[in-house]
């Protein structure tokens, strides 16, 4: 199981558009708040199966929402912990995003599951940054010139994607086409590297999860 949190707009559906290869998931705006979407999509990497699961957007809202949407959705994930086990967090930022607005969202959802970023053996959380497409320059030097502000506003990944997940185009430049299939394979490549390392590397359950 894999997990893609992120605030509204930041094209977590296109993301999983990209990695199926098809167009699988609606990329309508989400309808509820802070919630486990109850379908997946089952994508084939390698020799290995892995189910992907959208949490839907994370919105300011006042304490007692607040509180009610965190019991929830830390009841759906203790379930899914429990049933089948969870790999990964992908955490899915835009590149164009003003960087201290991205820690609320990343603090709601990692303090609620645990993982190593908070909790030593916990499930990983990688870095998806998207929205790259016209980045001037090769866009993982995204990532080379912004990780030293990310973790110093203490956000820390264990790995990451820097991709654009615009839909395929056939009439887009050979560039664009290019630099979107290099996104595809980036960030299949990051999910199935991610598990390859779960495998050699146990990990405890998340104290986020007893309860």
């Amino acid at each position: 199981n894999v997990l893609l949190f992120g605030e509204t707009g930041v094209g977590k559906s296109a993301i999983i558009n990209l990695i199926m290869g098809r167009d699988v998931a609606q990329t309508s705006p989400d309808a509820e708040t802070c919630t486990l979407q109850h379908t997946f999509h089952e994508v084939t990497l390698g020799n290995r199966r892995f189910k992907l699961w959208e949490v839907s957007s994370l919105k300011s809202m006042g304490f007692f929402r607040s509180f009610f949407a965190k019991w929830r959705l830390k009841k759906s994930y203790k379930k899914l912990y429990k049933d089948d086990g969870v790999y990964l967090l992908l955490y899915c930022m835009r590149g164009s995003r003003a960087q201290r607005a991205l820690i609320r969202d990343y603090k709601f959802f990692t303090d609620i599951v645990g993982s190593t970023a908070t909790v030593t053996g916990g499930v990983p959380v990688a870095a998806v940054v998207t929205s790259l497409e016209d980045y001037p320059e090769d866009m993982d030097k995204w990532w080379v010139k912004n990780k030293d502000n990310l973790e110093s506003l203490g956000m820390r990944f264990s790995a990451h994607a820097c991709i654009t997940s615009l839909p395929d185009d056939p009439h887009a430049s050979s560039a664009m086409r290019a630099r979107r299939h290099r996104s595809e394979q980036a960030v299949r490549k990051l999910i199935y590297n991610s598990y390859q390392a779960g495998t050699e590397t146990p990990r405890s359950s998340s104290p986020a999860l007893i309860s």
